[in-house]
């Protein structure tokens, strides 16, 4: 007896250390160093903003003390309000015209039986997959007063461009084009979830198919759209390149140009850090509204049942008039913008008085491969985006798996913190990294090299690549890396040898995505960039502000030939699409 009640103790007391082992291996101290690393890289970088925004000289300078005085020079500048005002009327009409345009094409392309919906809807969802830059530039060229088209339209017919694209009305219609397909695919999604069952109720009751889609399926599209505006609403705060291309003319500022040329042309760092503090405020206020909402639409739209699936609405002859209506928009916000590029790219001269054939050239591309600041662009984006891309594919899929697939008490934290460089704004992450690089690196040296601009972009494009990789993760079951630990596998051994083999191809589609968004972003590095380290997005910014002819053109279609070539790989080898 004595040596069975020997035996149970042993037993009882060695699995409390195994079980503090297991723990201590899931919560080890590599999590806890990449955890830090982590957030300090994409949340605490803000903090020199703020620091910058008080202090009485430039962080780089010896001195100075906390002073209120940046906000005061900001706030007692009446260019300031004039410009806060102009962004708040420009994203209003952006707003409502995207809303307008995507909730539409939303309910016709996805509901009714209008002739072409294949077509139109390929058209409408052109502009995600390419650079808003190129088409900006296009409508320059095509529909400004003095643009092709419009100059043609007068010349050869009675009809003329109804609205001055250099004005605040002109501004907001060109980013509608470019922000409108992102609502139609937030709301298609919502219409796509309804039950056909529910217009089927409002049939039997005596209304028509039209009546049925209007009472019915668009109230439940509600908060969607509330969610879609206030995205758009955020986004349009912090436009830069529309208004130094097209507001420059009539001395037309936004919130963005006016922290633009308050650090270029004047170098008021302080003054310009008091500004992007509220611009910062003002769009995470709308995005962390905008995120709530986000769960309203899952509560909302559950309520209507599980779809039997998508019910064509018949609208008889009607539907010609739509479907002509939406090809007159696509034709002329989407198709001859992209006309205009590639016309003045291949062309000296591009008048409506003379024919393009008769003037056709390639001196526009080679003038942009016998220019050395050309050429280093193209090159340094291509650098970029490839290096940062795979690097930041490495660390979206090393962060994701901390926070999703382990135990470490801080994951809810990582599971935030990468999703937090959606709230800040593009010129707010280049001024971040700025300040963050003159304060850690004296020498300056990580500022004018590559990898500055590099580490700001990938910062700047985290949320989409985590955005993309994140469906695939939460798809594997947690069973397969549990089965590796129990057979003696670590956690870093399960997760190298199941999960990232498993969620390789998310991977490849995460690469691929962030590919493309840091070879045509170019606001973060309006404050990085140097003579030596030229970026594409920037230097076509900057081209393009100054004049629309054809040598940024021939940029515009480098540009969206390579973002084509890389979508299409992406597409054919894993899938990969444009998404909101």
């Amino acid at each position: 007896m004595s040596a069975t009640q020997l035996r149970p103790p042993p037993v009882r007391t060695s699995p409390p250390p195994a079980r503090s082992r297991r723990r201590w291996l899931s919560t080890n101290a590599s999590h806890y160093i990449l955890w830090a690393l982590a957030l300090l890289v994409i949340v605490g970088s803000v903090v020199p903003v703020v620091a910058a925004s008080v202090w009485s000289t430039p962080l780089y300078e010896s001195g100075g003390h906390l002073t209120w005085d940046n906000f005061h020079a900001l706030l007692t500048d009446r260019s300031w309000w004039t410009a806060v005002a102009n962004s708040i009327l420009f994203a209003a009409l952006n707003t409502v015209g995207s809303i307008v345009v995507g909730v539409a094409g939303a309910v016709f392309l996805t509901r009714t039986d209008i002739p072409g919906r294949r077509v139109l809807t390929a058209f409408l969802l052109v502009p995600i997959a390419l650079p808003g830059l190129v088409l900006i530039i296009g409508w320059a060229a095509m529909w400004t007063p003095a643009g092709f088209a419009s100059a043609w339209l007068e010349t050869h017919t009675f009809l003329h461009m109804p609205v001055d694209l250099y004005s605040i009305p002109g501004m907001a219609l060109v980013a509608m084009s470019v922000a409108s397909p992102t609502v139609f695919l937030l709301c298609r999604g919502t219409l796509l979830s309804i039950d056909p069952s529910l217009e089927d109720a409002a049939r039997t009751s005596g209304a028509s198919p039209l009546r049925s889609l209007l009472s019915v399926s668009l109230p439940l599209m509600r908060p969607a759209i509330t969610n879609a505006a206030l995205l758009v609403f955020a986004l349009s705060m912090e436009v830069l390149g529309l208004p130094l291309i097209l507001g420059f003319s009539n001395k037309i500022g936004l919130i963005s140009t006016y922290l633009y040329d308050h650090w270029v042309n004047d170098a008021q760092q302080g003054l310009v850090s008091a500004g992007a503090v509220f611009l910062l405020i003002a769009v995470s206020g709308l995005l962390v509204l905008r995120n709530r909402l986000v769960g309203d639409v899952g509560r909302y739209t559950t309520t209507t049942g599980k779809p039997t699936g998508v019910r064509i609405l018949k609208l008889g002859r009607v539907r010609w008039v739509v479907s002509a209506c939406l090809a007159a928009f696509l034709l002329t916000c989407v198709i001859v913008p992209l006309a205009g590029v590639v016309m003045a790219a291949f062309t000296s001269i591009l008048s409506p008085f003379i024919s393009p054939w008769s003037v056709l050239t390639l001196d526009n591309f080679s003038a942009v491969f016998g220019n050395s600041l050309y050429t280093s662009s193209i090159v340094n984006s291509l650098l970029v985006a490839g290096v940062g891309g795979a690097l930041s594919t490495l660390a979206i899929a090393v962060l994701s798996v901390i926070a999703h697939r382990s135990r470490f008490r801080f994951r809810g934290s990582l599971q935030q913190g990468m999703l937090w460089p959606r709230m800040m704004p593009a010129l707010v992450t280049g001024m971040a990294f700025f300040w963050s690089f003159a304060l850690l690196d004296r020498s300056g040296a990580i500022r004018a090299s590559l990898w500055g601009i590099g580490i700001a972009f990938a910062v700047r494009s985290l949320a989409l690549g985590y955005s993309a990789f994140y469906p695939a993760l939460a798809g594997i079951g947690a069973d397969l890396d549990n089965a590796a630990r129990t057979s003696g596998a670590t956690w870093w051994g399960a997760m190298r040898t199941i999960v990232f083999r498993l969620v390789a191809p998310a991977m490849g589609a995460s690469f691929v995505l962030l590919f493309v968004a840091m070879l045509n972003d170019a606001e973060p590095a309006v404050f990085l960039v140097t003579d030596e380290t030229p970026v594409l997005g920037l230097t076509m910014l900057q081209l393009a502000a100054t004049s629309i002819g054809g040598t940024v053109a021939a940029l515009g279609v480098i540009q969206m030939v390579i973002t084509l070539v890389v979508l299409g790989a992406g597409r054919a080898l894993l899938g990969v699409r444009p998404r909101a």
